[in-house]
């Protein structure tokens, strides 16, 4: 009886060492030890070859998917709101809540241009959706943030404001000082 005793204590001691060096044993650190994204670091890009979930984009610059692409979502209300409401998100901080140029942290920066010049109403609404997803010269893209519908909602909101703004010719006539006829 007392080797049965004396053989369940070995056992016993070594189950309880056992679980104490099994700690420290290397998949105990795995947690530690993985990839991860930190805080303001940009997120690992999918490997290569790899299709999202919703479909893949065909690659495309702007002057291509201006040509290329044709805005799908019909300028009705709920698109330009929600448009609307992305922009003030997504956009508004650089090119102001309108659209001019003026947003809070253009100052900061090289100041964005006007989108409702004539410059920008003349570009095709592919031309300004792979600018969304794909960015521009300083401009950084907003591909990864916003789905499909929603840079072409974008698109229907910047052609609203387009189209309540005065073109360039009637903002330069209106900006000059008139001379009073003698």
């Amino acid at each position: 009886m007392t080797s049965l005793w004396r053989s369940l204590g070995v056992a016993a001691g070594l189950v309880v060492l056992g679980a104490g060096l099994a700690h420290g044993w290397p998949w105990s650190t795995d947690m530690q030890k993985q990839p991860s994204v930190r805080p303001q670091e940009d997120p690992r890009l999918p490997p290569p070859g790899s299709v999202p979930r919703q479909g893949k984009e065909p690659a495309m610059d702007r002057i291509q998917a201006g040509e290329r692409l044709r805005n799908p979502v019909e300028p009705r209300a709920a698109s330009i709101e929600n448009g609307k409401h992305l922009f003030q998100i997504y956009c508004a901080l650089c090119h102001g809540p309108n659209a001019k140029g003026g947003g809070p942290v253009a100052s900061k920066f090289v100041p964005p241009p006007d989108l409702t010049l004539d410059l920008f109403r003349q570009r095709p609404d592919g031309f300004l959706y792979a600018t969304i997803r794909d960015g521009g010269a300083l401009m950084p893209g907003q591909g990864d943030a916003l789905s499909p519908r929603e840079r072409w909602d974008i698109v229907n909101y910047l052609r609203t404001l387009q189209q309540a703004s005065p073109q360039d010719g009637a903002r330069q006539e209106s900006g000059s000082p008139r001379k009073e006829k003698e």
